[in-house]
């Protein structure tokens, strides 16, 4: 009876796979429900003159690669998503990232040429 059974159900379960809608993903202003999200990050006096060295190294790819506005205060750094931005993680990332430079655990390297 049980291998009865079996059949019908398979035949159900494909009907119901067949009539379930079908939802593009979601953006990450979708997600957030349109507002904007922020990140602030603090530098130190000390790490100020390596920062603004490096600015151009740092705000091209944050911004045009991960999407995210980034800008230089005299205190701190301030990220935000824009309403293109591909994934609402990049904004952590790149948050992760500023911090890791202004606290001095990594360095960019000037470009050979």
């Amino acid at each position: 009876m049980q291998g009865s059974e079996a059949p019908e159900s398979m035949a159900v379960n494909q009907a119901q796979a067949q009539t379930r809608p079908k939802f593009e993903s979601l953006k990450a202003h979708e997600m957030s429900d349109g507002r904007v999200q922020c990140r602030k990050v603090s530098v130190p006096a000390h790490r100020f003159t390596p920062l603004k060295k490096a600015w151009m190294e740092i705000y091209t790819p944050v911004y045009e690669q991960m999407k995210i506005d980034i800008r230089m205060n005299l205190k701190k750094v301030e990220l935000k998503t824009r309403s293109d931005t591909p994934d609402i993680s990049n904004l952590q990332k790149c948050a992760d990232f500023v911090h890791a430079l202004c606290s001095g655990s990594i360095y960019l390297m000037p470009l050979p040429f």
